[in-house]
């Protein structure tokens, strides 16, 4: 045997080891015997993920939106917009991918005790701290998505009556005393007074 075909000979040996004991990784363990959480091969609305269920994807179908399994505060607590007669400046953004910023904003210029973005910026749920309170566009997809008689409303339990956007009215005259929400089950959308109590419901990205 010339010492070329040795070498590949061995090349091929070494090769086929290391396949045999790659697939012989249990599922659900990594290569230190690990377990690891499962992930699906695809993504879809609907699903429980990352604390909550699916209600938007991006394009690459990996990064969207989730929203919390529960009302926060419970399936009876309510909360004022917050801020009545003052107007919060950038937070009447209502696009997808705005609740987060609407929602800070709120915090920083918003001095009462207890309102609807601070209520959603202090709930943890399934390990998550980063919710935030959806902005108008958002909640309406949420109400398409999953909302009415879908199936998934045994995943998502909303309540009937309004649930408050992070979404200003963007009219100069009212914008400080009325804010976006949605009646999610009838897909309904109200201007109300921020100074109403209203159910809310936090949002994650992922």
């Amino acid at each position: 045997m010339t010492l070329k075909k040795f070498f590949n000979g061995f090349i091929l040996l070494i090769l086929s080891v290391l396949l045999s004991s790659y697939h012989d990784v249990p599922f659900g363990k990594d290569e230190k015997n690990h377990f690891i959480e499962p992930v699906a091969s695809k993504l879809s609305i609907g699903m429980l993920h990352h604390g909550g269920v699916i209600f938007h994807l991006d394009r690459s179908g990996k990064h969207g939106l989730v929203v919390s399994t529960e009302n926060v505060g419970g399936a009876k607590a309510k909360y004022s917009w917050g801020c009545s007669g003052k107007v919060i400046a950038g937070a009447d953004e209502v696009k997808i991918g705005k609740g987060m910023s609407n929602t800070q904003t709120i915090k920083s210029f918003c001095d009462d005790e207890s309102f609807a973005a601070q209520a959603c910026i202090d709930y943890t749920h399934a390990g998550y701290g980063d919710w935030y309170l959806p902005s108008l566009d958002e909640l309406e997809l949420l109400s398409n998505e999953l909302g009415g008689d879908s199936e998934f409303s045994k995943l998502v339990n909303f309540n009937r009556g309004y649930y408050f956007s992070s979404s200003q009215l963007k009219n100069k005259k009212h914008k400080g005393n009325y804010a976006w929400s949605i009646n999610i089950q009838d897909n309904y959308a109200l201007f109300s007074q921020k100074s109403s109590k209203h159910q809310v419901r936090a949002i994650r990205s992922f």
